[in-house]
């Protein structure tokens, strides 16, 4: 007689990681948000809303939300929002996926996480790489919109010979850059593992397989590559401007020369320089 498979029973968690700002002071918010229960107090914190429900943030400016709706999501970050640096009010950077409890078989997919069991140590892996992935994809948006901006620079340089912008729109160009490449690298945790991977092999297999699943050191490493492109291309610039700024002050002192021999021949300039001809 066939034994009937039956399929395993999951606890289904929605899980939907959020990008609020440049950066998150998790040392203020425990400080100032106090109505929450914290499950731990390293990185990534992890607070406990309601039951089953909890919301899980990085410094990089991530919040990732377990089985919260809506509503209480925005009372969440509308209670932290003095505690988050930020450049924009909104931002529609967001990663959602499934984590289902249950069963054997643990595996990784795009859209879903199987895992036998969850405790605090799990949320805190798979929030933080969640987070990594919507704090690449809000870098990878920026450093795109800065490659088209300076391609436009370089191909007027090499087929009109002119940059055909301003001084200042290029030098908000570079500034632009360079403040993408400051926040990557004061935030050098968006680059790092989770410590907490090197104290337990399993976590660290979870990390790796959602890393992989989402290209992580892939998208690290272009972005690396394209920050430091464009870092080239603003000195080349800076450099472009500098030049320019040189032939525009030899421009001008040879006009003030000329101007001055000029005066000379006018009166009463012209005078004096008879009267000084007449004595030697």
């Amino acid at each position: 007689m066939a034994t009937k498979h039956t399929k395993p029973k999951y606890v289904k968690y929605q899980v939907e990681t959020i990008y609020i700002g440049e950066s998150i002071d998790l040392k203020n918010v425990q400080e100032e948000v106090k109505k929450y229960s914290y499950l731990n107090r390293d990185v990534p914190l992890v607070v406990k809303l309601l039951k089953d429900q909890y919301a899980v943030m990085t410094k990089f400016g991530t919040v990732t939300f377990w089985n919260v709706s809506a509503r209480l999501r925005q009372q969440f970050i509308n209670e932290i929002r003095a505690c988050v640096r930020s450049k924009k009010e909104h931002y529609s950077y967001d990663e959602d996926t499934k984590v289902l409890i249950g069963g054997g078989a643990e595996k990784v997919t795009f859209e879903k996480v199987y895992s036998a069991d969850l405790n605090v140590e799990k949320i805190k892996i798979i929030s933080y790489a969640l987070s990594q992935s919507v704090a690449l994809e809000r870098y990878e948006n920026d450093i795109e919109k800065n490659l088209s901006e300076f391609e436009m620079v370089v191909d007027n340089l090499k087929t009109k010979g002119k940059a055909l912008f301003s001084e200042k729109k290029l030098l908000k160009q570079i500034g632009k850059v360079f403040s993408v490449k400051q926040t990557t690298v004061v935030h050098l945790a968006l680059f790092d593992k989770p410590e907490s991977i090197w104290e337990s092999p399993d976590l660290e297999t979870l990390y790796n397989r959602m890393s992989s699943e989402y290209d992580l050191k892939i998208r690290f490493d272009i972005l690396d590559k394209k920050i430091d492109y464009l870092s080239d291309i603003s000195k080349m610039m800076i450099e472009f401007l500098a030049e320019k700024r040189n032939a525009f002050l030899e421009t001008v002192i040879i006009v003030l020369i000329v101007i001055e021999i000029g005066l000379w021949f006018l009166p009463p300039f012209s005078q004096i320089w008879v009267n000084l001809s007449k004595l030697f």
